[in-house]
């Protein structure tokens, strides 16, 4: 699943940010929007609590976390 974070702190760590998703998921990818750098993408497997619950405890508590609709073609798993 795929969202969109703002945190509630600016100049994030990304490896930190990284680090603390994968802990729970760990194929987590994390990156930045290019067209908003205060905007964070995350690709999981965990819910929205789930990654508030471990960015709080990395040091990053989020102010939000929006889960996107699903951008799945099926081609890879039919």
């Amino acid at each position: 699943m795929e969202f969109h974070i703002r945190l509630a702190t600016d100049a994030p760590d990304l490896a930190v940010i990284a680090d603390a998703l994968q802990q729970a998921d760990p194929a987590a990818i994390v990156d930045r929007d290019p067209a908003d750098a205060s905007l964070l993408r995350a690709t999981v497997w965990m819910d929205g609590e789930e990654i508030r619950l471990a960015l709080t405890q990395a040091g990053y508590p989020p102010r939000s976390i929006e889960q996107q609709a699903s951008n799945c073609c099926g081609e890879c798993s039919g």
